[in-house]
């Protein structure tokens, strides 16, 4: 009984709840998403990542979501000092379960990164994301009580319920990261971002049901222990209001260095693994674990449900894995690579 009432709460949490947002766990491994400040704010020439969660399959049909993107820096041999401007596009798919309401949004970013210089090396990001986004529902699955015959259920019965319906819609985020050093053991990385601040309608069935806007913060940080040292602590923290929804999550990656990048020659290669433990407010604690090696990294991420939905899912929660490529183009690629400004 309890496994059909969450199924129940879960069915008509994707009709009655406004303006709630996906999210990834890895919230820092989707940096676009997360705030359009971060757009081409990384080490590197080009990056293109790709995020994929499944959630909730021990009650219903799962949760999926996936998100790829790329993005670059541009024009920064023309730019005076460190400044660059930088593109990028991302696409993401949401779709939830049983009731096969899918979301895929289409967008596009852009941002300018302005280089403070000064002791500690600020630099001041503003970005901005403009997309295009679809949104499907079909009935079709569901059950319904007007299907119940007096002993079992009929599929053959009507149900009385519009199939679905869809509609498509522009939408608009905001955002500005804040990137400082105080010694070269010690980076962070400070944003904010306004999602959604043209609050657009949404509603698939006709009528107005505007998008709520979102406000987020987050941090990053990146702390090496001691100059020998091969260990970084990484917290990271974001919290977000949409509504009367808030999501605070926070955690700490613990990244070790296996082996660095020689500056002048290709025998050496860099190498590091990352394990991590994360909490989400009132919803579910996850361990991560990450691997670099090269211009690549794979990193993975397992919800502990600790939720109301618990004695449905058995705290079972959902799965999550990123891939990233940050590449570095030209000459004296590993001279490069060892300029470090960003995290």
């Amino acid at each position: 009984m309890k496994k059909y009432l969450a199924l129940l709460s879960l069915i008509i949490l994707g009709f009655t709840v406004k303006a709630q947002d996906y999210h990834y766990s890895q919230f820092y491994a989707s940096p676009i998403t997360t705030n359009p400040g971060n757009t081409g704010v990384f080490n590197g020439d080009i990056r293109a990542y790709t995020l994929y969660r499944m959630q909730w399959f021990t009650v219903t049909t799962p949760y999926k979501t996936f998100t790829v993107s790329l993005d670059a820096p541009i024009f920064k041999n023309k730019m005076k000092k460190d400044d660059f401007f930088a593109v990028g596009v991302n696409f993401s798919n949401d779709n939830e379960g049983n009731v096969r309401l899918k979301t895929n949004s289409y967008n596009a970013t852009m941002s300018f990164t302005k280089f403070i210089g000064g002791r500690h090396r600020h630099n001041i990001t503003l970005g901005y994301q403009i997309g295009y986004n679809t949104k499907t529902v079909v009935l079709g699955g569901l059950k319904w009580n007007s299907q119940w015959d007096g002993t079992n259920y009929n599929a053959g019965m009507g149900s009385g319920e519009p199939g679905g319906g869809g509609i498509g819609f522009l939408d608009m985020s905001t955002g500005i990261i804040w990137n400082f050093t105080t010694t070269h053991l010690f980076r962070s990385s400070l944003g904010f971002s306004f999602h959604h601040f043209t609050a657009p309608n949404v509603s698939i069935r006709g009528g107005s049901d505007r998008l709520i806007p979102k406000f987020s913060v987050q941090w990053n940080i990146g702390y090496k222990l001691s100059e020998t040292s091969n260990t970084t602590l990484m917290p990271s923290i974001i919290a977000s209001q949409q509504g009367t929804s808030l999501l605070l999550n926070g955690g700490l990656n613990v990244k070790y260095v296996l082996e660095e990048r020689s500056r002048y020659t290709t025998n050496q290669t860099d190498k590091a693994f990352y394990i991590g433990a994360f909490y989400r407010f009132r919803d579910a604690a996850f361990v991560t674990f990450r691997y670099d090696y090269m211009d690549f990294s794979f990193s993975a991420a397992y919800d502990i449900n600790i939720s109301g939905l618990t004695p449905a899912t058995k705290t079972v929660g959902g799965f999550e894995f990123m891939l990233m490529y940050r590449g570095i183009l030209g000459k004296n690629q590993n001279s490069k690579r060892s300029s470090v400004r960003f995290m």
